[in-house]
């Protein structure tokens, strides 16, 4: 399961504890990314620590799947 979009529209806190929206998930190379519409990928202080709302675009069998993938 590589270079899929697994969410989009999410509302997230990040470690820093700032919000962000309009944020998407997605697997690339075995590992799950959030990247923002400016094309910044959430990392370091600025990680996703908690989603708040989304939309998932991949059935619901294949989320704990995707949630196990390290978060870059």
């Amino acid at each position: 399961m590589n270079n899929i979009t697994f969410a989009e529209n999410i509302v997230a806190v990040l470690s820093d504890d700032t919000e962000v929206s309009n944020v998407i998930g997605y697997i690339e190379n075995n590992k799950r990314y959030y990247k923002t519409s400016n094309n910044i990928v959430l990392t370091g202080d600025k990680k996703v620590k908690t989603i708040k709302s989304c939309i998932y675009k991949v059935p619901a069998e294949i989320l704990p799947f995707i949630m196990f993938k390290v978060n870059e």
